[in-house]
């Protein structure tokens, strides 16, 4: 990681929808590989990278934001807010004082209210370059996405099942992609499943696994009512988060995982009864 100077943190993000998927195999490794002094921007192993390199990534125009930017290492006059914070005496902000490692070094930006164009310029914050630390996609960025919560398909899909036999759940652990720009430069963001909560809706103990289920007869996530009843199951699904340049192939991961919560469908449990018949039921 590079050691660029102090930072702050960048607020402009333009968010893009999730889009599907296309050819992905393999599942995200959940830590970096023994002994690996991994921080923020680290390249995470080939699994994830074979994973997410083909996800597709889509622009969506946002509204302009309330202010306007600017983006130079030139100061103000000495009347605007922060000027003495960064500023020498030759009016330029001073650069960081290591250097940006084969990455491009990013202006320092100011912004004002796009309502009072003679209003004072604000500066947001000093000299950065992608890679460090705490830059460019926080924690709080990423919870913040769109993320489309997974799939939920049960079995039997009738809106019935019977107490005492088999219920199966499953989901689609596709990762999804999102496009954001941050200070005029663009990022892909990743989300990938990593956990699954399955509650099948009648107080029995939360099933966690790392596995999204599969159809029958290859199912891995199932349960048996015990009593008759109307259910509803639910997943909560934790995800997550890469990083990358638009122009590198190298994704880093994000600390901490993001949630998303899945209603399934209502179903009806019934209880099968056995009767004594006089008759023959040849």
């Amino acid at each position: 990681m590079s050691t660029c100077g102090p930072m702050a943190r960048i607020q402009a993000l333009a968010v893009a929808m999730s889009m599907a998927v296309l050819g992905m195999l393999g599942t995200p490794s959940a830590v970096a590989a023994a002994g690996q002094d991994c921080n923020f921007w680290c390249t995470r192993d080939t699994e994830i990278e074979g994973r997410l390199e083909k996800l597709d990534l889509l622009r969506v125009r946002t509204p302009a934001p309330p202010r306007t930017y600017r983006y130079t290492d030139r100061c103000f006059p000495m009347y605007h807010i922060r000027m003495y914070d960064y500023c020498d005496r030759d009016g330029v902000i001073p650069r960081p004082d290591g250097a940006c490692e084969e990455q491009e070094l990013i202006f320092p930006r100011w912004s004002r209210l796009r309502d009072d164009p003679e209003g004072n310029w604000t500066l947001e914050s000093g000299f950065t370059c992608p890679g460090d630390g705490d830059y460019p996609f926080t924690y709080e960025d990423f919870i913040a996405l769109p993320i489309t919560p997974s799939t939920l398909t049960v079995q039997p899909n009738t809106g019935w099942v019977y107490a005492g036999l088999e219920t199966i759940a499953y989901t689609d652990d596709s990762p999804q992609g999102f496009l954001v720009s941050l200070m005029d430069i663009e990022f892909a963001v990743a989300a990938a499943p990593l956990e699954y909560e399955w509650d099948f809706g009648d107080g029995s103990p939360i099933v966690i696994t790392d596995d999204p289920g599969a159809p029958w007869p290859d199912h891995s996530v199932s349960h048996m009512y015990a009593t008759a009843g109307n259910v509803t199951p639910t997943l909560m699904t934790r995800w997550e988060g890469y990083v990358r340049r638009a122009d590198s192939t190298s994704w880093s991961a994000i600390s901490g995982v993001a949630s998303t919560t899945t209603t399934g469908p209502a179903i009806t449990v019934h209880t099968a009864r056995t009767r004594l018949v006089e008759d023959s039921l040849d």
